[in-house]
């Protein structure tokens, strides 16, 4: 295929990209987690202030990244800002790290370098997760443009791969503490890639110079250090985020190797995602992907046969060292992620990456290896209803089933229903003499209450509690939202009659609101 026909189909992956990621973002209510996030951001917005928490919330790149883009859009704290603003930033780098893709250069073929990037492009997880004011694709971003870096230190050993290698490997310990494991894996690659050369290399043409540097390696050291120390430091206004940072890879580990209740899932978790699964007449799998990542990754090991081919060259799209570490790499991060009892759906983003990429390679080898126009057009025909059905899925997963517990990747999701609760408030509120400065106190175990402080960021007077007994006096209240849970001792501490609504937070997860008698007569006088 010409080199300008195979341009033209990067930009539209690239273009696709951008489309299922940046379009409709507030459809889906804000996760909690993403409203966790956003308050956070907040903070840092109108005060400056950051702090590292290095027991939840992971690192802070994320909101710091943030700033810019709120900046230009002329907010100012965290009232200012909305779903739309938040999730842009998340989007826009997980459609740019499809540009990571150019950096490996020669060493993967222009076809095989396309089709990865359409994958890339179209696949649900990455779309759906792109669209979460959470760190997954900002760290996957970092990832991918550590793994380019550090191929292109072994292809070329110089000062500037490692400086490149250093800074996202600084970015990628900053965002999420998972980052260990990606070095790790990283590692394994690099190891894998010098053993080969070691033993091959007297008859290879490949392009790996063993020529490596202790300086280079300190280089990366000291320059992945200072990025991670100037986040987790606030810029140096907080440098005990520094030492909070090392003492937390103790707390993800046993949080990582412990299985609990609601987030302990079985070995092939994120396989099963992946493979498929059917829910209320909904099916849905990202099986092409596994199958062709798996060809790739047979593909690499496999030697060049003429004799078995009928004397074509060599149809692997790839440098093979090149293909090794992505092998590796990614079987290690696979099995690593999959050993850990602590298992989000977004967590299996790192390794993914690999999947996809050997997808795009284990596509090419196999039209490569078809020797008639019909079998190629076979291979090409399967190829392209399988980019389609993929985005037919983005779609259904990004746009009309974001929310619903059917759609694999939707995880703890706020429900729909919640933004009726919300939308009663601001009802109740509009009536009220003091508008949005009407007394709200919510009673709720913290998992509960968000993300309430989010959708309640442009009231006043909001207090969180965990037992009604240390809300003070809940009869001063105009409002009172409970978890079900708490909603009877409420009810008690109230001492007054109330209207009470139910709404659902998440799946299996109610809410209930207490109204005033006075105020629901007045809200529904208001209505005529």
């Amino acid at each position: 295929m010409k080199r300008a026909a195979l341009g033209v189909l990067f930009l539209a992956a690239l273009a696709a990209a951008f489309f299922f990621r940046l379009t409709s973002l507030d459809l889906r209510p804000m996760h909690h987690d993403e409203a966790n996030q956003a308050v956070k951001f907040g903070a840092l917005l109108e005060r400056g202030e950051y702090r590292y928490d290095k027991t939840d919330h992971h690192g802070p790149a994320l909101y710091y990244l943030t700033l810019p883009a709120a900046k230009a859009a002329g907010r100012a704290k965290l009232a200012d800002l909305d779903e739309m603003l938040l999730r842009t930033v998340p989007a826009v780098f997980g459609g740019a790290l499809l540009l990571l893709l150019l950096f490996f250069g020669r060493s993967l073929a222009d076809e095989a370098r396309a089709l990865a990037a359409l994958f890339l492009a179209v696949s649900p997880a990455m779309t759906y997760y792109s669209r979460f004011y959470i760190q997954e694709m900002c760290f996957a971003f970092f990832v991918l443009g550590f793994l380019v870096s550090l191929w292109r230190y072994l292809v070329r050993p110089d000062g500037e791969g490692s400086l490149f290698a250093g800074v996202f490997a600084g970015l990628m310990a900053a965002t999420k503490e998972t980052a260990v494991i990606v070095f790790a894996a990283a590692a394994l690659g690099v190891a894998a890639v010098l053993t080969r050369e070691r033993l091959i290399a007297p008859k290879s043409d490949t392009p790996i110079r063993r020529r490596f540097f202790a300086r280079h390696f300190i280089i990366l050291l000291i320059v992945a250090a200072a990025v991670a120390a100037a986040f987790f430091s606030s810029f140096g206004s907080h440098p005990a985020g520094i030492k909070d940072a090392a003492d937390a890879l103790k707390i993800y580990v046993e949080k990582g190797s412990a299985a609990p209740g609601f987030h302990g899932h079985p070995f092939f978790y994120y396989l099963g995602i992946l493979a498929g699964s059917a829910s209320g007449g909904l099916v849905w799998t990202e099986l092409l992907v596994v199958l062709l990542g798996a060809a790739g990754m047979v593909f690499v090991f496999l030697p060049h046969r003429r004799s078995f081919l009928d004397e074509i060259p060599d149809p692997l799209p790839v440098d093979r060292s090149l293909g090794l570490f992505l092998v590796v790499y990614t079987l290690a991060a696979t099995l690593a992620f999959s050993l850990l009892g602590y298992k989000t759906p977004w967590n299996m983003i790192p390794f993914y990456l690999g999947w996809l990429i050997l997808a795009g390679i284990g596509g090419i080898t196999l039209f490569r290896m078809m020797k008639t126009l019909p079998l190629r057009a076979a291979v090409l025909l399967v190829l392209a209803a399988g980019l389609g059905h993929l985005a037919g899925q983005s779609r259904l997963a990004c746009v009309r089933y974001p929310a619903d517990p059917r759609n694999p990747y939707v995880y703890a999701q706020t429900s729909p229903d919640f933004l009726k609760l919300v939308g009663r408030v601001e009802a109740l509120a509009a009536i009220h003499p003091e508008g949005r400065n009407l007394l709200v106190k919510v009673v709720a175990e913290p998992y509960e209450q968000w993300p309430l402080p989010w959708y309640l960021r442009e009231y006043k007077t909001v207090g969180y509690w965990t037992e009604a007994e240390a809300a003070g006096n809940l009869g001063a209240a105009d409002l009172v939202i409970a978890s079900a849970e708490r909603a009877e001792d409420v009810e008690n501490a109230l001492g007054r009659p109330s209207i009470v609504e139910h709404y659902g937070l998440r799946p299996g997860v109610l809410l209930t609101l207490f109204i005033p008698p006075g105020l629901w007569e007045a809200f529904m006088k208001s209505r005529g």
